[in-house]
């Protein structure tokens, strides 16, 4: 008789965690503009777009250190 106890119930333990972060996830994922870069690496890439769901005009941020992005409302001293 093969044992599948040992490997079967940790995988079983991941499924089940993966299907109920499926089910109860709040869709997709989603950027919340920030007041300002998170930290003194971030550097301002030049890019800005209006951020759908604000309305706002964001600029991107990017660390180059860890590759992170941030999104930041815009500022107007920067002019646009």
């Amino acid at each position: 008789m093969i044992h599948v106890l040992p490997f079967g119930l940790p995988l079983g333990i991941v499924l089940a965690l993966i299907l109920i972060w499926l089910v109860f996830r709040k869709g997709g994922y989603k950027r919340r503009l920030l007041d300002a870069p998170p930290g003194p690496d971030f550097r301002f890439t030049g890019e800005r777009f209006l951020d759908p769901p604000t309305g706002e005009m964001a600029e991107v941020w990017h660390c180059p250190r860890t590759g992170e992005r941030a999104y930041v409302r815009a500022r107007a001293d920067r002019g646009g």
